[in-house]
């Protein structure tokens, strides 16, 4: 295996021989060239901005600017506050000295508006007799309204609503063809409703192939946190508490969204410890356990009353994402895309308890990984044929609300973007490698087989595993408008996720060297058009045979 602390450019003689493009190793009055080289403790360092093909990725650079965005200065970089505008600073920073001009148009803020939900006053929650701890017991999902309701918990399964539907229009809903209706046979109305979340047997497939009632706004929606929230509202609930599904822990998440687009500001809604209703409730488990096991509806009234206080409220906020532009060389293919996202915002100051939520893995991890690709681009000489955009993405932790922002109003029409990638969550771990989300979905699968079979070529043996498709990242909204588009987090328990223990001592360098490096072997080859030295197309615009045992053999030659 090479060592992965190497950085292999191996396709510029690709760039040579594909646009005819000269990578000059000297300045212009024919002098020795000054290595380009970054000081690991600032955004980029003293960067000359010429090329130097002996670039190298480095994983502290990474852990370093890691450490920077998830300060405790910058406060969880919740956006609109000080911290995420300094954060954007720092990104933005780095980009101009690697000769990104910010008002040109391949550095660019894009500005977007939106309701930011904030806690407003103090919270309770009560489960029978059980005064239960902020933050330990139970949570508030954010964009949750406001209400003090005392009221009887009905068990309402997943809070699911799937109509009679035809299986020739949804082959892979695994339902019955009659329906499924988690409101059917109780009454909801002025109570409490208590939802398991997720979905029956913990199918995904239903959540991906199954229709909806009218309350969802935008498909797939039938695990997310908002419909569940806002379908209890229809059937005539005055609020909901939500528990882990039984396929995972019960203890209670922080950060989880009812969304701006579900927003009821009336109807609170709360994450509560599976373990604190099982107390009060103790045929829950048996309950879902039914459901799991027949994927049938099994509501039940379950004569305890809870209490939700919450006071919340909405501001309209101004916050930007950041991109930077790196145009394509090739006549042909220099219209078409590849755009790799990382969103920089988290959680911010706990309003009520005060802990600050760092973001180190969620995702100051991807942020900093994109830091290094961008000054890979930049630095190393490559000469792009397909148009590259990377991405920092804000206001994802509130409904991805950036990245969604950006697919409504492109730069370049998302019609010619032909793949985008979320790096999310890759610097815990156990240093193996990374899982491609929504890799197993067939027009996905080129984009797993390009990443691992260059890491191949390159001597990495890390690994590079499909899993399933997810929504809960910044990919989610270019898959829904068609584009092939995938999440990578680094493989192992990412055990701090939304707690105030995501701070930069759970980043392991290991696992942002694995990042960074794979990232980096998927980007090489489909920015230059050469993807199909991993999946067997041929592409138009090539000059030359790829495949050839020559052209192959580039990595071993000396440029």
């Amino acid at each position: 295996m090479k060592s992965p602390g190497q950085f292999h450019v191996f396709l510029v003689l690709a760039a040579l021989l594909f646009v005819g493009s000269q990578v000059c190793g000297c300045d212009e009055d024919g002098g020795d060239k000054v290595d380009a080289g970054t000081d690991a403790g600032d955004a980029g360092g003293d960067t000359d901005t010429d090329t130097d093909p002996d670039f190298e990725i480095d994983p502290q650079r990474i852990h370093d600017d890691v450490a920077q965005l998830a300060s405790d200065d910058w406060g969880g970089r919740k956006p609109g506050t000080e911290g995420n505008e300094a954060a954007l600073d720092y990104v933005a920073s780095l980009l101009e000295e690697l000769g990104l001009d910010a008002e040109s148009d391949v550095h660019f803020r894009q500005p977007f508006t939106y309701q930011a939900w904030a806690i407003t006053g103090d919270a309770a929650a009560v489960i029978d007799t059980t005064t239960l701890d902020y933050g330990t017991d139970y949570q508030i999902f954010a964009y949750s309204g406001s209400g003090n309701v005392t009221a009887e918990m009905v068990f309402v399964g997943h809070g699911m609503t799937v109509p009679a539907f035809s299986a020739t229009a949804y082959p892979d809903c695994p339902l019955p063809e009659s329906g499924y209706d988690d409101f059917d046979g109780v009454d909801v109305t002025g109570k409490i409703a208590l939802v398991i979340r997720h979905g029956p047997a913990d199918l995904e497939s239903i959540h991906d192939n199954c229709p909806a009632n009218s309350v969802c706004n935008s498909t797939p929606c039938l695990w997310n946190f908002g419909y569940k929230a806002n379908n209890a509202a229809a059937h005539g609930a005055v609020g909901m508490l939500m528990v882990n599904h039984y396929q995972i822990g019960g203890a209670v998440e922080s950060g989880g969204t009812i969304g701006e687009e579900y927003y009821d500001d009336d109807f609170p809604s709360l994450f509560v410890d599976r373990g604190e209703i099982e107390a009060a409730v103790p045929n829950l488990q048996s309950w879902s356990g039914t459901i799991d096991s027949t994927l049938q509806p099994n509501s039940q009234a379950t004569g305890v009353n809870a209490t939700i206080d919450v006071s919340s409220g909405v501001e309209e906020t101004v916050t930007e994402n950041l991109l930077a532009v790196f145009e394509g060389t090739d006549p042909v293919l220099k219209d078409e895309v590849i755009l790799i996202g990382a969103h920089i915002d988290h959680l911010g100051i706990d309003p009520i308890s005060g802990d600050i939520f760092n973001g180190a893995d969620d995702n100051a991890s991807g942020s900093a990984v994109n830091m290094e690709l961008a000054r890979a681009m930049a630095l190393s000489g490559i000469q792009p044929a397909r148009t590259v955009i990377i991405a920092w993405w804000n206001a994802e932790e509130v409904g991805l609300i950036g990245s969604c922002y950006y697919v409504d109003n492109p730069s370049i029409p998302i019609a010619n973007m032909i793949a985008a990638y979320s790096v999310d969550m890759v610097g815990s771990g156990n240093g193996t490698g990374v899982m491609v989300s929504g890799g197993i979905v067939s027009e996905n699968s080129w984009l797993v087989d390009v990443m691992s079979g260059s890491a191949e070529d390159q001597g990495y043996d890390y690994l590079v595993n499909a899993g399933a498709a997810t929504q809960n990242s910044d990919h989610a909204c270019f898959a829904q408008a068609g584009v092939p588009a995938v999440m990578v987090a680094t493989l192992g328990e990412h055990g701090y996720y939304h707690t105030p223990q995501d701070t930069i001592d759970k980043i392991l360098v290991d696992d942002l060297a694995a990042a960074a490096y794979l990232m980096w072997a998927l980007l090489e080859p489909v920015a230059m058009g050469m993807e199909d030295l991993y999946t067997g197309t041929k592409s138009t615009a090539m000059s030359f045979d790829p495949r050839d045992a020559d052209a192959r053999d580039w990595r071993n030659r000396d440029l």
